[in-house]
């Protein structure tokens, strides 16, 4: 975990502490799925979103259909609900803002972020997916069958 999540977990548990109730369920489903997120973060920093594998002729285009098709689906997804992760200050006081910008940090803006983990998964999907192109391209694959699998490229 980095300083700023650090700082974040230290401002939502002061203030579960205080405000007790729904607010001490949202900070432990925040420090759960923070969890889970580290997790997967990690895989990618110690080299699983970078690991190569071999894949024979007849099934680099089901292989990369599958990824091509994900990345697709996630990518697309995620630029039309990225602005939905950022919370909205429903509140002046002290309390509130300190809540929502904690949030917001672990959201969005923070460099380990979820949305900058789910846009480095993103980014993953997409190289195994230019991957898996350039190896149907050495197989020989014809161009028809490599748009067919991977898309146009416009």
């Amino acid at each position: 975990m980095t300083q700023e999540n650090a700082g974040a977990d230290a401002v939502l548990g002061a203030v579960a502490g205080v405000a007790g109730g729904a607010v001490a369920g949202a900070v432990s489903a925040l420090k759960a799925a923070n969890s889970v997120m580290d997790r997967v973060s990690e895989s990618f920093s110690s080299g699983g979103g970078t690991q190569k594998f071999h894949v024979e002729k007849d099934t680099v285009l089901k292989a990369g259909k599958i990824i091509y098709s994900q990345y697709k689906l996630l990518s697309d997804e995620y630029q039309d609900k990225v602005d939905l992760l950022r919370i909205r200050t429903a509140g002046g006081d002290k309390v509130t803002t300190d809540v929502v910008e904690a949030w917001n940090d672990r959201l969005v803006f923070h460099a380990d972020s979820y949305g900058n983990r789910i846009s480095a998964y993103i980014d993953a999907l997409k190289n195994l997916s230019d991957q898996l192109e350039a190896s149907a391209r050495q197989y020989g694959f014809t161009e028809e069958e490599i748009t067919a699998t991977f898309g146009s490229k416009l």
